[in-house]
């Protein structure tokens, strides 16, 4: 991959030269989604779609004690076509029966439908993001996610929350959270993890309750 360094002398050479240069070139682009857990949840498997490499591939990340790939790993590469098939062969050979789950939604009550947690993300600042719940009456914070910013020009990145993933007993969490950057001439595109061992008690709700009223004078 070229530097930007590299990138700007293209771009005088091209101009010489009387030649079309790129508006924008793409320089990360990675997304990831949890395709299975280790009985322990010490482990996960990790679907990797990089813009940049030749298709995707499932890797094992170490989840504790701290995200990371497995050192002994390797990427499995596949493609899009054979991507379940690929996926239910690497968790059997690994020995990862808890296939995990996507979902927004946490139940609170397996009975009632309408008691569940609702998880979203928001901008709190300019340089945090807030992992975040409903349950329809209040709001709260789970986790505070500090904004990433280009190291050249200091642009800060915008945030989203890409989904949540959990282990089949729901008690651990991995929230995936994409930070894009845009500088005119690069973009940075690139999801990360965030892992929590969640537990509804955990939540900071935002105390919504009215103000007082001022004692008469």
């Amino acid at each position: 991959m070229l530097s930007r360094s590299m990138w700007a002398l293209v771009a005088v050479v091209a101009g010489l030269a009387g030649l079309p240069v790129m508006a924008q070139a793409q320089e990360v682009s990675i997304s990831f989604k949890i395709r299975g857990f280790s009985a322990d949840q010490k482990q996960m498997l990790v679907e990797i779609d990089d813009e940049n490499a030749a298709g995707p591939v499932l890797r094992v990340y170490d989840i504790e004690p701290q995200v990371a790939p497995a050192k002994k790993s390797q990427p499995i590469p596949f493609t899009k076509a054979d991507g379940p098939k690929a996926v239910r062969e690497a968790r059997k050979k690994l020995k990862f029966a808890d296939p995990g789950l996507e979902d927004m939604i946490y139940p609170l009550d397996p009975k009632d439908e309408t008691k569940s947690l609702s998880f979203f993300g928001l901008m709190a600042a300019k340089d945090r993001f807030v992992l975040a719940a409903t349950d329809k009456q209040r709001l709260g914070k789970v986790k505070d996610i500090p904004i990433k910013s280009d190291p050249e020009t200091k642009t800060l990145a915008k945030a989203n929350l890409r989904g949540v993933f959990w282990t089949a007993d729901r008690k651990l969490m991995v929230a995936v959270v994409n930070q894009k950057i845009e500088t005119g001439s690069f973009t940075s595109d690139k999801d990360e993890f965030h892992v929590i061992k969640f537990k509804p008690a955990d939540i900071q709700w935002v105390d919504n309750s009215p103000e007082p009223a001022p004692a008469p004078k």
